[in-house]
């Protein structure tokens, strides 16, 4: 009895296992190992994205291994009697059902129980052959099939021989082909198509159908399982109808669009100008440009032409901006920097008026324009006055004395300059004062000139450098006086570039004389005047920033002599 026992002891004590039992476990062995169902005998060609070693049956296997991310496929498909093309039958899903699969499920529950029975040996063993049945199960029922997760020219090929492959890629290739075109846009409208005959697309379906079946089926079944798992993430998506490599057709295409597309933007300039007007400037407004780079185009066209995909594709360039615009000219380069204006006598004369204006229209006309570092010289722009330059006779103030003369009121001009000359912040190189104060200006800003008739006389100028990095533009007139309208003013306005925030002034700083001089007799009635005090008068250029004075620069000296008093003595009268 008691050896009995010890023989019917318990796997797991290490006594000897009942002999039933063993009979029971290797009977159950047998169903379930020995040679796997689709195994491949070794072969050395035989590797993954090689092109040798293929199941009987089995188209060769060309081409490369790699795996597809592009998701445009067909799905949600229904599965058709008769194995369709380009269809799932339910004679090739390698899902199981009812009793098979209760029947699996019932036997790996008692493959469980007997790797208990029989330790961790027999565990790893149960294991191994539950891994190997898995494997079977999913790779098997596709030996001769495509495999799920592998579509060409949209059709889903799962189930289908390659036959039937064949069969449903041929049959949509000259439609696909007649469908395909993509078609430029711009702003919206067509501006051009691209289609399959103008790429001069081939078709080589087979090739295309060997890389398909090449996905699950290249190694042995546990590298196919592995790859079945990679398809049901990333399935393989390809195209049978490809261009000949000839991107020539695109690059043409658009080249030619670009060169209708791009154009350079295009500067404001000032183009004319005009000193009767307010503003005297005429500009030729700013203009957009356009680039279009095409290469990503070329990249967008490219992966349409690859994958057969029909659409549109919009031109979008880039819109260049001009590097100056009118309102940037306006107000950097052509912008008011200074403005000075002279009352003039309500006792000045016709003829003396219209000497003002004929050398105003000289300067509008000859010296409007200096360009940097230019000098302006006012005999030079006005000229001689004569009458056949259309200057008329006038009292004119020569060297102390009232004289008539033709220009009489120039000197209203050079004054009326000189003052909106400093206030531009322009260099005076020549001025000179007149012999006595006048009605127009104060002492030290006025600016006298002269135009001997007489060779060899002295000629007095008054000139000024244009010390800026632009140009400089000078607008004179003669218009009514705007706080009193039965009254004229010399203006001018000079223009040029902003000086930011930056203005300039004349002051002046007087230093009286007391007249000592005797009393003088003449004979000449007009002649007569009282006793004048003489002046010293020192003129500055004051720059003022915002409003603030920043800095001084003192110009002249002007120097006006005592005048003794001069009385009416008949006796020396030549009459």
């Amino acid at each position: 009895m008691t050896d009995r026992k010890r023989n019917r002891g318990s796997a797991g004590n290490g006594d000897p296992i009942p002999q039933r039992v063993e009979d029971a476990a290797r009977n159950m062995m047998s169903q379930t190992a020995g040679p796997r169902r689709g195994y491949i005998p070794a072969n050395p060609g035989n590797m993954r994205n090689g092109n040798e070693g293929y199941y009987p049956g089995q188209v060769p296997v060309n081409g490369y291994y790699a795996r597809d991310s592009r998701q445009n496929f067909y799905s949600g498909q229904q599965p058709l009697n008769g194995g369709q093309r380009g269809y799932i039958t339910p004679a090739v899903t390698a899902k199981q059902s009812g009793p098979k699969k209760k029947h699996t499920v019932l036997l790996a529950l008692v493959l469980l129980i007997l790797a208990a029975a029989l330790g961790t040996g027999g565990y790893f063993a149960v294991t191994h052959q539950l891994r190997t049945k898995e494997i079977n199960d999913k790779v098997e029922p596709y030996n001769s099939l495509f495999c799920p997760g592998v579509y060409v020219d949209g059709i889903n090929l799962e189930g289908m021989t390659p036959q039937q492959a064949l069969n449903s890629v041929d049959s949509q290739i000259q439609q696909r082909h007649d469908a395909w075109k993509v078609q430029l846009t711009y702003n919206g409208n067509p501006v051009m198509e691209i289609n399959a005959d103008m790429m001069g697309f081939s078709v080589d379906s087979q090739s295309v159908l060997i890389q398909a079946w090449q996905r699950g089926h290249t190694g042995d079944n546990e590298q196919r399982y592995e790859d079945m798992l990679l398809l049901e993430e990333s399935p393989c998506i390809l195209y049978t109808a490809q261009p000949d490599g000839n991107t020539n057709v695109i690059d043409e295409k658009l080249s030619q669009i670009k060169a209708y597309v791009d154009k350079p933007a295009v500067d404001a300039e000032m183009i004319g100008f005009d000193p009767t007007l307010d503003y005297p400037f005429q500009f030729r407004d700013e203009e957009y440009g356009w680039y279009l780079d095409i290469e990503p185009l070329k990249t967008k066209l490219y992966q349409m032409v690859s994958t057969m995909e029909s659409g549109s594709v919009e031109i979008t360039p880039e819109k260049l901006e001009p590097a100056v615009s009118k309102e940037t000219l306006m107000r950097t380069k052509y912008t008011r920097r200074a403005y000075a204006s002279t009352e003039i006598s309500r006792h000045s004369e016709e003829n003396r008026n219209n000497n003002i204006r004929v050398a105003f229209d000289y300067i509008n006309s000859n010296g409007f324009r200096i360009q940097p570092n230019e000098t302006f010289s006012f005999n030079k722009v006005v000229g001689k006055r004569t009458p056949e330059r259309g200057f008329y006779p006038a009292t004119e103030y020569v060297y102390g004395e009232h004289v008539e003369g033709y220009g009489g009121g120039v000197c209203q001009v050079s004054t009326t300059l000189y003052q909106a000359a400093v206030r531009a912040g322009l260099q005076i190189l020549e001025r000179k004062p007149h012999s006595d104060s006048v009605s127009y200006a104060e002492y030290g800003k006025d600016a006298t000139v002269y135009w001997s008739e007489y060779k060899g006389g002295k000629n007095i100028d008054f000139s000024f450098r244009n010390n800026t990095d632009e140009p400089i533009f000078i607008v004179g007139s003669v218009v009514p006086n705007p706080k009193n309208k039965k009254r004229l003013i010399a203006q001018v306005t000079i223009y040029g570039a902003d000086m930011g925030g930056i203005t300039y002034d004349i002051d002046t700083v007087e230093e009286i004389i007391p007249c000592t001089l005797a009393p003088v007799a003449t004979g000449d009635k007009e002649q007569v005047a009282k006793a004048k005090d003489g002046v010293n008068v020192d003129s500055y250029r004051v720059e003022y920033t915002n409003g603030y004075e920043t800095n001084r620069v003192k110009l002249y000296r002007d120097e006006y002599k005592p005048r003794a008093e001069r009385y009416y003595d008949p006796s020396l009268s030549k009459n």
